[in-house]
């Protein structure tokens, strides 16, 4: 019975600790950053070497010039800047890739979301690329199954937004259903593997692309480990605009 009671004793204190509520208030105001804040002469002081040190550096430099403006969202489901995304990354990295492998990278997948800003007609600095995508992705290849790469085009017809793509070529009816699809003008091969370019963030689960983690084989070889995306927008801001 004393047994009982104690049980008792400690199933009521656990409940009125259970049910304990704070009595603390909280309270917040906002402060607006504008012009009646005084500026700091000394802070002003400490950083203005350095922005002059990286307004005169080679990254505000011209490198091209665009004839035209390029954005990530200028099409429905194709882009003029996520299509030269996809191709610069193609060209940089598939020499690179077979050289080491002996294959040539069949698909490059990126995320539309990764662009974070536009070419605009005119001078070209390799400010540009840092602007366009300022995250520290690596390029990784991944082996994928036809399996995989089916569910790869199932994403892209759920998501409906134009990602920067290379070798695909999906064809869709009025309602979104699939019409035909082609890999580098081939119809998929249930029996093949098919590599595929892409950034460490989406292999990662980035964008809920879980299917490249479905890879039978990643490669991240020494030569390009430290290979970054904006690496990549320069090369297509030196190269493909001046063509």
């Amino acid at each position: 019975m004393r047994i009982l009671s104690l049980h008792l004793l400690f199933f009521t204190l656990l409940l009125f600790n259970c049910n304990e509520k704070s009595n603390t208030d909280y309270s917040a105001r906002n402060i607006s950053l504008d012009k009646s804040i005084s500026t700091d002469s000394s802070v002003v002081k400490f950083y203005l070497p350095f922005k002059k040190k990286l307004q005169e550096s080679l990254m505000n430099k011209p490198l091209a010039y665009s004839l035209s403006t390029y954005k990530k969202n200028d099409g429905n489901l194709n882009s003029s800047l996520g299509n030269m995304f996809a191709d610069a990354t193609f060209e940089l990295i598939n020499p690179i890739f077979k050289k080491t492998n002996k294959e040539d990278i069949d698909i490059v997948l990126l995320n539309n979301g990764g662009i974070r800003s536009i070419i605009s007609k005119g001078p070209i600095s390799e400010k540009t690329a840092f602007e366009l995508m300022p995250f520290e992705n690596s390029i990784v290849i991944v082996k994928l199954n036809s399996e995989s790469i089916q569910k790869m085009i199932n994403y892209l017809i759920k998501v409906k937004q134009p990602h920067p793509i290379k070798g695909l070529e999906i064809i869709l009816n009025n309602d979104y259903s699939l019409k035909s699809l082609l890999i580098n003008n081939e119809e998929l091969d249930n029996e093949k593997f098919y590599y595929v370019a892409t950034t460490d963030y989406l292999l990662g689960g980035g964008d809920k692309m879980y299917f490249l983690a479905e890879s039978k084989e990643t490669t991240l070889p020494v030569s390009y480990t430290h290979l970054r995306a904006h690496e990549t927008l320069r090369y297509l801001v030196c190269r493909l605009l001046l063509e």
